[in-house]
Parts: C-alpha cells; structure tokens; sequence
C-alpha cells in the first residue's frame, strides 16, 4: 500500500472539501471580473477611452453595465474590500433608452499607461460611497 492507494479521507470530507475548493475560486474569479472590468473600462491599459468603448459596445453597453453593477453589489455584500481598486475606478455615466450609455469624462484622467495607485484596502467606504451595510449604487 502507497500514497497513491492511501485515501485517509471519508468521500463525504472529500465532497466538501471539492465544494470548498470551487467556492472560493468562483469568489475570487467573480472579485478579478469585477476589478479587471473596471480597470480596462474606466483605465484602459491600450490608452482606449471609455467613450470609445462604449461605442464599441453599442445598444448593449447598458446590459453590460448593469450586470457589472450587480455583481459589484453581489461582492459588497459579501466582502467590499475586495473591490476597493474596482469601486475607486468607476466614473459617472448614464443609461440612454436605446441600450447605449453616456458616460462623462473624468475632471483629469492620468495617462492609461500608469497602474492605479495601491493602497491598502479601505476597511470603510469613501464618504461618497453608500454605508457598508448597503451595496453601492452600481449600475442603475
């Protein structure tokens, strides 16, 4: 008998050790769409500025926006330090009635070749920011 024979554990510790396992990678997955979403947007590394995505993204930039916001709001509710790089990108924009969405460039944007500032994460929102018991008002 080897270690490859020798299976000490019970098949339900291995169950909810498989589960375990694929919760915290979907979480993490979900934090890295969030924050990587927010920073080729809002901070594209290509120098695209986001009026230029959005029109990319025609009548469905304001489907994608709000399914961003939601998910944003998902993890606020769950950890919100984890989004803090995310959150402190966004800028504003609005919905139009035909799916497009407006957005408005920021008083002064740093070249898109910079990374974000890292701090570390704030364990409070931004005064600006809704309270930590409610998810930040992402994509309405």
């Amino acid at each position: 008998m080897g270690i490859l024979d020798n299976n000490s554990q019970q098949p339900s510790e291995m169950v909810a050790n498989r589960i375990k396992n694929q919760t915290r990678q979907t979480y993490v997955m979900m934090v890295n769409a969030f924050n990587e979403g927010a920073r080729i947007f809002w901070r594209n590394p290509r120098g695209l500025l986001p009026i230029e995505i959005t029109t990319a993204l025609g009548k469905d930039a304001k489907e994608v926006f709000e399914l961003h916001g939601k998910l944003g709001q998902l993890l606020w509710s769950i950890k919100p330090e984890d989004i803090s790089e995310g959150l402190s990108l966004v800028g504003s924009f609005s919905y139009n009635e035909d799916g497009t969405v407006t957005v408005e460039p920021p008083a002064t944007e740093p070249p898109a070749t910079e990374p974000p500032a890292t701090e570390p994460p704030a364990t409070e929102p931004p005064a600006t920011e809704p309270p930590a018991t409610e998810p930040p008002e992402l994509g309405q």
